[in-house]
């Protein structure tokens, strides 16, 4: 595998700040469109991929956690860890909750006595939209323009389009010569 030039390895460190590739070109110093030419170079992914999976590794965050952490978010029921009536909201005990449902509070705020309280949680419409993206529920429904699929299906399209208009115009230019009487030829 070829060695990084400095600027590619400033590229991919820049890269893993943020995961924008665009940006992580611009902070390298390359010029405005470059991140997926960078990013199709075998070299140059090879070395994102390893940087990620040393970062992985070291800080031990896996994807499989993250969307753990999103599942815990999306799915809490705020009636697991809070009853209310008359005299206002109760937060039951932390020892009550499980880790699931602990996880999924943002913020208590207990009020002198019962009245006042009150429970914040971790907003579970991003978590369940992060999950979604995720699993790909949305690519169905939409048609991103860097789809394989669809620039394929837009290209045959359009390539059907022009062929029938070609045959169109030809059909249209064989019905005017036969019309037309031919000149001799000249000799």
């Amino acid at each position: 595998m070829r060695a990084l030039t400095p600027r590619q390895q400033r590229f991919v460190d820049e890269y893993l700040i943020d995961l924008d590739a665009a940006h992580a070109a611009m902070r390298a110093h390359y010029a405005y469109g470059s991140a997926s030419t960078l990013l199709r170079r075998p070299h140059v992914a090879a070395a994102v991929k390893r940087a990620m999976a040393k970062r992985a590794q070291r800080t031990r965050v896996s994807a499989d956690q993250v969307l753990r952490e999103y599942a815990r978010i999306a799915f809490t029921d705020i009636r697991r860890f809070t009853d209310w009536g008359p005299e206002g909201v109760r937060v039951r005990p932390p020892g009550e909750l499980s880790d699931d449902d602990a996880a999924a509070v943002a913020e208590i705020s207990v009020a002198k006595g019962a009245a006042g309280s009150k429970v914040k949680l971790h907003d579970k419409e991003r978590a369940l939209f992060a999950l979604a993206k995720h699993l790909g529920l949305f690519e169905k429904y939409s048609r991103p323009p860097g789809n394989p699929e669809f620039r394929l299906k837009a290209a045959e399209s359009a390539r059907a389009k022009l062929r029938a208009r070609i045959e169109a115009y030809a059909r249209e230019m064989e019905n005017e010569s036969r019309e037309k009487p031919h000149d001799p030829p000249k000799e």
